[in-house]
């Protein structure tokens, strides 16, 4: 054997450096820890530029005296902090275990979301409270919010309500901004135990009542890279629509074939059309063609590095993030009706009972022969509408077959286990100023369900075609515990979980077919979605539990998620029996997801925030109106009602329910009247009344018609922001006591059962 394998590797010096520290068993000054680590003078500036890093990783800590120590031999706890709105936190400890409980006091300087050490300092329950002891990492260098003037001070009130100190901002630092404006500044001086940060202002936002300004501020705020830099625009002007001979040369011809788009209302990308062929005897033929994004955007060009950055676009009621210049997303790859546009092919062939016979793939030229919407096709498959029957009768027998067809797929992935689940969407109506009209709930329809059965069949194809290694999409089975949890709440509405269903999704297909025949379908559903896990990118194949399918991956978005595009280029090297031009290495695939999934995580979370933005805003000028709703949550004080005539959901609180006490069933989640034995129960209908829209902490609040009584004034804030200690008011003193256009479709949010995918 190589005797230089049998060496053993040198210790680092972080490792050296923490090892003196263990042997020492007591903390060291600088001068102490050369003498256990027995090393000269010469080494003692790398040793303690090592023990100054090992303090911002929080693995040593600094104390008084010039000394350093290990934090766990000293009731010391590094982790990142979450505050509450009220004033108090948690910490979450980096080498994990139970979060740690701190009171406002013991937040001392600390922002929300900044990496912090703790020192315990006593249990409060079962749980260990603590006290910030210093702070190692500031996640706040910016805040966003309201500029607010007090006599001669300025000071910005944070648009996220766990920062619970105005910004101060000194009028030279205001830069044109005016008292009722949304800004972006600059934190120059953090708090101390006495006074509140300061700022500048580094951008004037605009008026609070600007929808644009809505939507620039969620952006923002989740750090979504919203303009391109020039030099992407650049590339991409520089792309044309090439379709010469000699481009066209190796693609198969498919210009002929009737394909459609089928899409939202205002969808401007086209990125799949789809085509359906009856053959004699019953068997059929699929074709999925994807827009062929990947011959414009070359792996490692400018373009390719910003949108694997950007991972995939966004899509708020007013506009989109795009993952890829307009130039590239709305035109040259996009599948335009009546044009020749490339595509990357999937023809998948079927037998009479919907049974995969065969796939194929293929790089081709195909044309869009009709932009058809959800809404049309629905119109002519469903309702059957004369006049429009007649106007589109050429793909009326090709739309039947599509229907055929996809009820046939589904029903063999019901069969399989898929999760068929069905949960309603939001559709936001616009006015002219971009503010909300109306908010639609929207109800999966056949044609919905036509173009998810066609994009999973294309999706699961090609993840058998490239097997392992690949980017996969995955969605492993729920956690045992969750399930459990879930089990019992189905118990208290007379619902039995099948004892598979953790591991097996097929136990679930009776449960389901049960549950959708009752009005307790949408809050069973949505209770089920919140015990899986979310849906992820992986490298390796650990099989998708909510389709029931071992394989699955993302082939039909190119133009809008960056995993596509990867997938594209992986299938299109395999059949040319290229290298793949994506590092393969588990590593390297590992890295890939992660990003990817924080990406897609972000824009998640980014969409629901300014949906929640639309509802509140929307409901602000309903108060006083009622509306008939269904309770969807029940604790100790209160009820959630979602809203049937509107997308959106509120709550009634115990406070507003005078004429009697409630009693709280948390097994049965229930509220029960103690005088009048009057009830209220998840499922339960009921009509209520919006009393008072809290639009900056995103709450509204419903009373029942019958409890309101005399009129009464409504506090500008929420019962939970007047208690406990909140925002410092300037000057250092802390405050006590204190056209219609839809949503853009996006056609990856049905592709996995809706939200099965998190």
């Amino acid at each position: 054997m190589d005797r230089r394998r049998r060496r053993k590797r040198k210790p680092s010096l972080e490792s050296r450096v923490l090892r003196a520290f263990e042997e020492a068993a007591r903390p060291l000054l600088p001068a102490e820890l050369l003498e256990v680590m027995k090393v000269g003078p010469d080494q003692a500036e790398a040793i303690n530029a090592m023990v100054e890093q090992l303090v911002t990783q929080g693995k040593l800590v600094s104390l008084k005296g010039g000394r350093f120590g290990l934090p766990e031999k000293m009731n010391l706890v590094h982790g990142v902090l979450s505050v509450h709105p009220d004033g108090f936190g948690f910490v979450t400890p980096e080498t994990g275990g139970q979060d740690i409980y701190l009171t406002a006091v013991n937040l001392k300087e600390a922002w929300h979301g900044d990496r912090v050490v703790v020192r315990i300092e006593g249990t409060r329950g079962r749980r260990k409270e603590g006290k910030v002891i210093r702070v190692l990492e500031r996640r706040h260098q910016e805040v966003l919010g309201l500029l607010c003037q007090a006599e001669n001070t300025y000071y910005v009130e944070p648009e996220d309500e766990h920062l619970i100190f105005n910004l101060i901002i000194p009028p030279e630092q205001l830069a044109g901004a005016a008292a009722g404006d949304m800004v972006r500044a600059a934190v120059t001086n953090y708090p101390t135990g006495h006074l509140n940060p300061q700022g500048a202002i580094i951008e004037v936002l605009g008026s609070v009542e600007d929808a644009a300004v809505q939507t620039r501020l969620v952006i923002l705020k989740y750090g979504l890279p919203d303009e391109f830099p020039p030099e992407v625009l650049a590339e991409a002007e520089k792309i044309s629509l090439d379709l010469s001979p000699r481009v066209l040369k190796d693609r198969l011809d498919l210009r002929e074939l009737p394909m459609v788009t089928i899409d939202g209302e205002s969808a401007r990308d086209f990125d799949d059309g789809i085509l359906v062929e009856k053959k004699p005897g019953g068997a059929f033929t699929l074709y999925v063609a994807i827009a062929d994004v990947s011959h414009y955007v070359a792996p490692g060009s400018i373009l390719d590095r910003e949108a694997e950055l950007r991972g995939n676009s966004v899509y708020f009621p007013q506009r989109a993030v795009h993952m890829l210049p307009e130039q590239l997303a709305t035109d040259v790859c996009s599948l335009k009706p009546d044009v020749d546009r490339l595509a990357v092919v999937v023809i998948l062939d079927y037998d009479r009972k919907g049974r995969r016979k065969r796939f194929q793939f293929a790089r081709a030229v195909i044309r869009n022969h009709a932009r058809l919407t959800y809404v049309l096709v629905h119109r002519l498959l469903t309702e059957k509408d004369r006049d429009l029957r007649q106007q589109y009768r050429p793909f009326l027998k090709m739309l039947g077959w599509m229907e055929e067809l996809r009820t046939l797929l589904r029903d063999r992935r019901g069969e399989r286990g898929s999760l068929l689940m069905s949960i309603p969407e939001a559709e936001v109506v616009l006015d002219e100023r971009g503010w909300p009209e109306d908010i639609l709930r929207v109800d999966s329809l056949l044609s919905h369900q036509i173009i998810e059965e066609f994009m999973i069949a294309a999706n699961e194809a090609v993840a058998i075609f490239l097997g392992e290694p690949s980017l996969l999409r995955v969605h492993e089975p729920p956690d045992p515990a969750k399930i459990a949890v879930f089990r019992g709440f189905l118990k208290s509405l007379g619902f039995v979980l099948p004892k598979e269903a953790h591991r097996d999704p097929r136990a679930l297909k009776g449960f389901l077919e049960e549950v959708q025949q009752t009005p307790l379908a949408p809050m069973v559903l949505l209770m089920l979605l919140r015990s899986l896990k979310q849906a992820r990118y992986a490298g390796e194949a650990l099989g998708h539990y909510g389709l029931a399918t071992e394989w699955y991956t993302h082939f039909t978005s190119p133009i809008r998620r960056y995993p596509d595009l990867i997938v594209h280029r992986l299938l299109l090297a395999k059949l040319a029996g290229k290298k793949p031009p994506v590092s393969l290495e588990p590593d390297d695939l590992e890295t890939l997801a992660n990003h990817l999934n924080k990406r897609e995580r972000l824009g998640i979370e980014a969409e629901r925030e300014m949906l929640a933005r639309m509802q509140v805003r929307f409901l602000s000028h309903r108060v006083g109106e009622a509306f008939s709703g269904r309770v969807t949550g029940v604790n100790a004080f209160g009820f959630f009602v979602a809203l049937d005539e509107v997308f959106a959901e509120g709550l009634v609180r115990l406070v507003d329910l005078p004429n009697d006490y409630y009693r709280y069933d948390e097994v049965r989640m229930r509220l029960t009247g103690r005088k009048t034995g009057s009830s209220f129960s998840l499922g339960d209908q009921v009509r209520v009344k919006v009393a008072h829209v809290d639009i900056r902490r995103r709450h509204v609040n419903l009373v029942l018609p019958e409890e309101e009584g005399e009129p009464k004034a409504v506090s500008s804030e929420p019962e939970a922001e007047k208690a406990g200690p909140k925002r410092r008011r300037p000057g250092g003193q802390r405050r006590r006591g204190a056209g219609k256009k839809p949503k853009e479709e996006t056609k990856g949010e049905r592709e996995e059962g809706k939200r099965v995918k998190g």
